[in-house]
């Protein structure tokens, strides 16, 4: 840690915001975090540390495109297969997708079933968070603190969350990264809250490839953006670009 880079993150976005759209260093959907990691010099880091210092702190880094529905992700994260393996549970509970393949992707919350018959919940006499079929029961299972831990170590105590508008030209994606807010001190209980409320899912994205092989896409436990502050004690805008544009007319 002691390794993280000091960024001055507000000077910097304004330098970047200046650029105007910046076309996505990468073609599949991660084109838009791994471009701002190049654009600040960021090496791009995969094993659940913080990616910079801020003013001090030491800070995750994420990036989301700012009219996108999508969620943000806040851990990939694989449970204990037990009873089931992921096969079993295709072969049993899941579907043929566009491509004829057997699979399931699916998200599941604590608070209610989705149409195929699973949700999440909570065993605290076995400090489990169970994934539950309603017509069979336990189909595998997340210890809670392997769990917590993971949350810790991938979002650590501080969030950055860069949001950008996005313009495609030639079916490729340019992206304005207008705005930064930083999250602070992690709440490991706001965390149960949201999570109980249904607001924090878990998406299992897998399927079966003809040669039979199970093709996992990184299930993973994520909210949406217009909720993630809720998961931190403080939160400030430290890069607003419309502010910004509005001061140099």
């Amino acid at each position: 840690m002691s390794d993280l880079q000091e960024i001055d993150i507000k000077a910097e976005l304004e330098k970047i915001f200046k650029m105007g759209f910046v076309k996505s260093m990468r073609s599949d959907n991660t084109g838009i975090g791994y471009t701002l990691e190049t654009l600040l010099k960021i090496k791009e880091n995969n094993l659940g540390e913080p990616d910079l210092m801020y003013m001090g702190l030491p800070v995750e880094l994420k990036s989301q495109r700012a009219k996108a529905s999508s969620r943000v992700t806040l851990m990939t994260k694989t449970p204990h297969w037990n009873p089931l393996k992921p096969k079993e549970i295709m072969e049993r509970f899941g579907y043929k997708d566009i491509k004829g393949r057997q699979g399931l992707k699916i998200s599941l919350t604590a608070n209610n079933f989705n149409a195929q018959g699973f949700k999440l919940e909570v065993d605290k006499e076995e400090n489990r968070l169970n994934i539950i079929q309603k017509d069979y029961g336990i189909v595998a299972y997340f210890d809670i603190t392997e769990l917590m831990d993971c949350l810790r170590k991938k979002i650590y105590q501080n969030l950055l969350l860069v949001l950008a508008d996005v313009e495609k030209k030639n079916e490729e994606e340019y992206f304005r990264y207008t705005k930064a807010i930083l999250l602070k001190d992690l709440n490991e209980e706001a965390f149960e809250s949201l999570f109980n409320d249904g607001l924090i899912v878990w998406e299992f994205r897998m399927h079966i490839k003809e040669s039979g092989a199970v093709r996992d896409h990184g299930p993973g436990f994520r909210i949406s953006k217009n909720h993630i502050n809720k998961l931190y004690a403080k939160n400030e805008v430290v890069f607003d670009g419309s502010k910004f544009s509005e001061e140099q007319k």
